[in-house]
């Protein structure tokens, strides 16, 4: 179904040529298809009256397509719809639940993260500790060794 066109001109007088602004009355017309055509328009015309010459004309404002087709088709592509519709809402379940995998799968992968780090830095504090103990014996050493003249 094609959308409602309008143009943005305003039409003139086909008798003076004079523009006019708005139209009297609108008038909602169906036109049949042609020979070897498939649907039917619909057209939005518009009757208006020139102020200058007094003469009436119409105008097509706009006009909507609609395509005919066999029932059968109809009920086919209506079915394949339903079909659509549901596969989209099983993608739209599978994707939500590729998402909270995800997070969780990040949640894991932070927590093993910090866990890395926690345990780098318990090992760097065991190493500082020790050389604290050593600095620390070595400082009583030096103490001594010049206390004891």
């Amino acid at each position: 179904m094609l959308g409602l066109v309008y143009k943005e001109t305003l039409p003139a007088c086909p008798n003076c040529k004079a523009a006019v602004a708005s139209t009297e009355r609108v008038y909602k017309v169906v036109v049949e298809p042609e020979q070897g055509e498939r649907g039917v328009v619909k057209r939005d015309v518009g009757m208006y009256r020139c102020p200058r010459c007094d003469t009436t004309f119409p105008r097509v404002l706009g006009r909507i397509h609609y395509l005919l087709v066999p029932e059968t088709e109809f009920n086919r592509i209506k079915k394949d719809a339903e079909e659509n519709k549901t596969r989209a809402d099983e993608l739209e379940l599978s994707i939500d639940a590729l998402k909270k995998e995800k997070q969780d799968h990040d949640d894991v992968m932070t927590r093993q993260l910090r866990d890395k780090v926690i345990s780098s830095l318990e090992s760097e504090l065991g190493q500082l500790e020790k050389h604290v103990k050593h600095l620390q014996a070595e400082r009583d050493r030096l103490k001594n060794e010049i206390a004891a003249p």
